[in-house]
């Protein structure tokens, strides 16, 4: 896995899980809100045209490399990744690399917004 250079910070974005009167999880998420930040490598890989409600959507994937960490062993696909501005989801996780250690997140972004 060739990392590059960690030159981005990638925002990390989670939803609280919301708790009912005594304190207990309701299975319901709250809104997506910062979690944590870390240094990363962004290679973009494709942009694709999806169809998405019926219409044409511009898609652009992409690896994002961070290093193995306490923090970037909690992402998962239901978090979400902000680089240089643009909001990512997480399509996927890789294990982490006990030779290199460095994780590869597979994203994905829609061009020109949600």
């Amino acid at each position: 896995m060739d990392s590059g250079r960690f030159e981005h910070r990638a925002q990390f974005m989670r939803r609280p899980s919301i708790l009912d009167d005594q304190g207990q999880d309701t299975g319901d998420r709250g809104p997506y809100a910062p979690a944590f930040s870390l240094w990363a490598n962004f290679r973009p890989q494709s942009v694709r045209e999806a169809a998405q409600g019926g219409g044409a959507q511009n898609v652009e994937s992409g690896i994002l490399t961070v290093r193995d960490t306490a923090q970037s062993r909690t992402i998962t696909n239901g978090d979400r990744a902000t680089i240089q501005g643009r909001d990512f989801a997480i399509d996927g996780v890789g294990l982490p690399d006990r030779r290199t250690g460095l994780i590869a997140l597979n994203v994905s972004s829609n061009l020109g917004g949600e």
